[in-house]
């Protein structure tokens, strides 16, 4: 699907070298979506409303260029980490930026319980959506997406979990009444498997049955 829309912002070329196709490469991640491409000389704008649907680009989203928060007409340049971030808070707290680097399997449980305690549903606004009518709500019902369980974290917030299996991640995604992103935590699916991860066959997908 992203390479599709990446047609739409990537230029159409003769024949290149490896060095200059790789020199004019940029790395643009939202979330758990992450694509490299030939985008030097595009402008931020133009990049983020071609792959807006494809990464699930919330219009909240801000633009960080190298950790760098830009407006829409910067122009990248090779080499270049372009970030969509969303910053959440919390009352009595200031804003923090919602971050890749995640806590560990220990954080999660506390949080979320142990995988698979959680709902099987959950009722928003009178509306019951089981977790995968969750998925498609939020925009994330792709086939590498298998959902775990769901939360009530509190008055108008929400969580659901799901197994990346792109990523290779448990991804905890809270969100309010409204389907908005408010936060996403990502801990590597080795933190529960241990040694087995790097023994299990990862062509044949998931090594549990969630």
């Amino acid at each position: 699907m992203a390479q599709e829309q990446l047609k739409q912002v990537t230029p159409s070329r003769g024949l290149t070298t490896p060095c200059e196709e790789e020199a004019g490469k940029v790395k643009v991640v939202y979330g758990v979506h992450a694509l490299e491409a030939s985008l030097a000389g595009r402008t931020v704008l133009s990049v983020r409303d071609a792959l807006a649907q494809a990464l699930n680009i919330s219009p909240r989203a801000v633009a960080l260029v190298n950790g760098q928060e830009v407006e829409g007409t910067h122009v990248l340049h090779p080499g270049e980490l372009l970030e969509f971030v969303r910053y959440a808070g919390e009352k009595g707290t200031e804003l923090t930026r919602v971050s890749r680097h995640t806590p560990n399997r220990d954080w999660m449980e506390k949080r979320y319980g142990l995988l698979g305690d959680g709902r099987p549903d959950l009722t928003i606004k009178g509306e019951v959506y089981d977790l995968y009518a969750l998925l498609e709500v939020l925009g994330l019902a792709f086939e590498d997406i298998r959902p775990i369980d769901a939360h009530v974290m509190g008055e108008g917030l929400f969580a659901l979990r799901y197994f990346d299996s792109e990523e290779r991640s448990i991804v905890a995604y809270e969100f309010d009444a409204d389907f908005h992103r408010a936060s996403e935590t990502i801990v590597h699916i080795e933190e529960w498997m241990g040694d087995d991860y790097y023994e299990f066959n990862w062509g044949a997908w998931c090594p549990w049955s969630l």
